[in-house]
């Protein structure tokens, strides 16, 4: 049927590890352009995976983008007109060629954060898909790890917003190619549960002693065991499939309180960018909490994760707020102001508002409009220090989302005036909370607000300025 008369001849098998695959180098096929053909395979009513044949596509003529760039090529040169060259100008230019082909290919090519994100997580899942079956033949029930996640972590974000009360942590140290350290946490009310699973605990008496946090000699030892299967999941999947050799070790127990961790300390871990692996644990019909691994973020190789991703927020923030202030400019008329104006007919303002967020500033401008008091709208760009101290009172803080960008005009504000500064924003947490406090706030106005709470926050400025 084909034009061309050719075979396909079978000569070697060959095992491949997709994760520890090098995509450019020649193994085990060359970095070129392919044509796939798949179909999915049953064998006696058994549903199996895919059968795939990559083809190199050039011999086939459907290496469009290749032959239209070869043509482009040609064209250019068919055009121009060159001089023959003698034996040595040509054995020159191959020289040179050469050696420039030589340094292009001994340059060190950028990293691949992104590609290596992929390795990682790929990792990572599978370990968790594995320790499912590990753990269910050593307890004797069924145990699944779902809602698998993966993100860049902190110290303070951790223990503020994700550790949830007392934590079970797990040393693990990372040896091998890399060396550094892990911390694999989980509930201690789970531990027990596990734990307790795992030494055959009565029913009546496994609640019990998670009820308690009865976290004692007998549980732990249990645990230790657990997390031991855990770090050797670990070790065994990234064997097979990272291209580094690296082994995970457990090294110890610790019992953790959250609240009382010193985020600045190295205890019980230090302060840096963290890798976090996530997975919600089921044991038989009983659903437990997370189970999450930590490694330094320098460990795989994706501390740079960090800069792209502040870098994309701060561009999405642009945007936000350039949208959001040309919304709010036509609903409240930023640079305007309250109607209560001098005799001179100067706006002498009694709160100031910086907003990004045209829906809530509005519910404010409103409030303040109903009470006869002068304000003035300014956007983030513009400067507070303009109008202070004047008759100011207060300055309000609108905030879409309550983010670095946000408390950084705090900063700014606080460092102009020592007027009190109301913080506006939607999902406030204890992180965010002190970190507010840290930058000069006062007062803080979660949205969406009542009419009500603007009030009560106005009143409580006054009612200061009074005093």
């Amino acid at each position: 049927m084909y034009p061309k008369k050719f075979r396909f001849i079978r000569k070697n098998l060959e095992v491949i590890t997709p994760m520890k695959v090098d995509v450019e180098s020649d193994k085990p096929i060359p970095n070129q352009n392919y044509y796939q053909v798949s179909a999915s395979m049953t064998l006696n009513d058994a549903e199996m995976g895919q059968l795939v044949l990559l083809i190199p596509a050039e011999p086939f003529g459907l290496d469009v983008q290749e032959t239209v760039e070869q043509a482009t090529v040609s064209d250019v040169t068919n055009n121009e007109t060159t001089p023959e060259k003698t034996t040595e100008e040509s054995q020159f230019d191959s020289e040179s060629d050469a050696a420039q082909v030589e340094k292009v290919t001994t340059e060190a090519k950028p990293f691949d954060v992104e590609k290596q994100k992929k390795r990682v997580d790929a990792c990572l899942k599978e370990s968790h898909a594995r320790m499912g079956e590990e753990l269910g033949a050593m307890l004797g029930t069924e145990v699944k790890l779902s809602e698998h996640t993966t993100r860049l972590m902190n110290k303070e974000d951790y223990f503020f917003d994700e550790a949830s009360g007392k934590q079970i942590l797990a040393h693990i140290d990372v040896v091998g190619d890399i060396a550094g350290k892990g911390y694999l946490y989980i509930s201690l009310k789970d531990a027990i549960f596990i734990g307790g699973t795992l030494i055959m605990l009565p029913p009546g008496e496994l609640v019990k002693s998670a009820a308690e946090e009865d976290f004692n000699d007998d549980i732990e030892d249990a645990y230790g065991e657990i997390a031991n299967i855990i770090s050797g999941v670990y070790t065994k999947v990234f064997e097979e499939q990272y291209p580094d050799k690296i082994r995970f070790i457990k090294t110890g127990l610790e019992q953790v309180v959250p609240m009382k961790v010193d985020t600045e300390s190295d205890a019980p871990m230090p302060d840096v960018s963290y890798y976090m692996a996530t997975s919600k644990v089921t044991i038989g019909d009983k659903s437990l909490g997370n189970l999450q691994l930590l490694v330094p973020a320098s460990i795989f190789q994706l501390e740079r994760l960090g800069e792209e991703t502040a870098a994309d927020d701060a561009q999405a923030a642009e945007k936000t707020q350039s949208t959001v202030s040309s919304k709010a400019d036509a609903a409240t008329g930023f640079g305007s102001a309250g109607v209560k104006v001098t005799g001179e007919g100067v706006l002498n303002p009694e709160f100031i508002i910086l907003s990004n967020d045209g829906g809530v500033c509005s519910t404010i401008t409103a409030v303040l409009n109903n009470q006869g008091i002068a304000y003035k709208v300014l956007d983030y760009k513009e400067s507070v220090s303009d109008y202070l101290p004047g008759d100011v009172k207060a300055v309000f803080l609108v905030m879409s989302t309550v983010d670095e960008q946000g408390l950084g005009v705090a900063v700014k504000i606080s460092a102009a005036s020592s007027l009190p500064l109301i913080a506006v924003g939607p999902e406030w947490t204890r992180t965010k909370v002190i970190k507010a406090v840290k930058y000069g706030v006062d007062d803080i106005l979660l949205t969406p607000a009542s009419e009500a709470d603007i009030m009560g926050k106005i009143n409580s400025v006054q009612a200061k300025m009074a005093a």
